[in-house]
């Protein structure tokens, strides 16, 4: 073989290995998860890679992630010798956790507190450290009216985890007690009876008599269903609003009149002799409705704002005196007007266990009739 033809064949040998390489290919890994919102993974994330052709390879093997994180980088790099190597990187997203810390937060306070008594709007916050919050429950609570309404929210992350739904507990109540059957019946005796009928729901009952605006009764406890005025003026037309309200201080109001009857001419002069009867009773007796379970009761008298008495009847009723003793000082019933308050006393006086205020009104003592 000549020279030329040796120096030929060994550089065809030379060249033979590099062309027999294969060329090395690098797909993107095989990724098992479970995908949630927004190129988010919410468990899990396993990657697997699968290069062809390479003779050796760096951070390829089959790997799983199991922390959360806000982009986790991963590279693979395969190569087949120098000038032949091909790296792929790929970053995941991982958060498996729920928005947590989720609370509720009422647009006002109650409006009679503990109540709300028209709709109150509701919003539901959170925190997620990883993919952060997306949204959270908003809405309006109308009713149904409930001691306990608990209306639920709950939060979304950008991952799409719900978190478990959190209540909101409160009294809700914008339903006005029902007023029906007012009645008012005028008596030959020139006195009015007044009668209604409402709903266990309703607390309080207030009466005003026009003309004058008088206020009759004054927030009467929850059990008053009647009551009774005068004696008026005769031949006198009286109108009557009740009122009825509830715990939450919604109201229902309602209108009725009677007219009181004319003294007839024969009994006129037996009506002049009842008024100066009536006039000389400078200690008139006030009485109020008996409380159930009351062993005593706290009658209190007061004039110009000034307590000026203190008693504890058995009864429910109390006659005033003409004079009387009162922290150290001699006090005498004088003309003019005086009110009067009574609470309820359970078991023993020395125990000072009262409830609250039962009963209250007004009296006048007139002058006394010359002789």
């Amino acid at each position: 073989m000549t020279r030329r033809a040796l120096v030929l064949a060994a550089c065809l040998f030379a060249l033979a290995p590099a062309t027999a390489r294969a060329a090395v290919d690098l797909p993107p890994p095989a990724i098992t998860g479970t995908a949630g919102d927004n190129g988010w993974y919410v468990s899990p994330v396993t990657l697997k890679w699968s290069p062809t052709g390479e003779t050796s390879t760096s951070g390829c093997d089959t790997q799983t992630l199991t922390a959360d994180t806000v982009g986790a980088t991963v590279t693979c790099t395969a190569s087949n010798g120098p000038g032949d190597s091909v790296t792929r990187t790929v970053t995941i997203h991982l958060d498996q956790t729920p928005p947590t810390a989720v609370a509720a937060s009422p647009a006002r306070p109650p409006d009679a507190p503990p109540f709300y008594t028209a709709p109150v709007a509701i919003a539901w916050s959170g925190s997620d450290p990883t993919s952060g919050i997306a949204a959270c429950t908003a809405t309006t609570y109308a009713g149904p009216d409930a001691p306990t309404a608990t209306p639920t929210g709950s939060c979304r992350d950008n991952a799409g985890n719900v978190s478990s739904p959190v209540a909101l507990t409160f009294a809700y109540d914008a339903t006005a007690p029902p007023l029906t059957g007012l009645t008012a019946t005028a008596n030959p005796d020139r006195t009015i009876a007044l009668g209604w009928t409402t709903s266990p729901d309703a607390q309080t009952a207030t009466v005003v008599r026009n003309p004058g605006n008088a206020t009759i009764m004054n927030a009467g406890p929850a059990t008053t269903r009647a009551t009774t005025d005068g004696p008026l003026a005769p031949a006198t037309a009286y109108t009557y609003t009740v009122t009825v309200k509830d715990a939450a201080g919604n109201a229902t109001s309602a209108s009725a009149s009677a007219t009181t009857p004319a003294v007839p001419a024969e009994l006129a002069s037996t009506s002049k002799a009842k008024a100066k009867a009536k006039a000389k009773d400078r200690t008139p007796t006030l009485r109020w409705k008996a409380q159930r379970r009351a062993k005593y009761y706290n009658f209190q008298l007061f004039r110009n704002g000034r307590k000026i008495l203190s008693a504890w009847p058995t009864k429910n009723h109390y006659t005033l005196h003409a004079q009387w003793r009162f922290r150290g000082r001699t006090q005498h019933l004088a003309t003019g007007k005086y009110r009067w308050y009574v609470w309820p006393g359970y078991g023993r006086r020395a125990a000072h266990r009262y409830g609250r205020l039962h009963a209250k009104g007004a009296v006048t003592i007139p002058k006394p009739t010359p002789r």
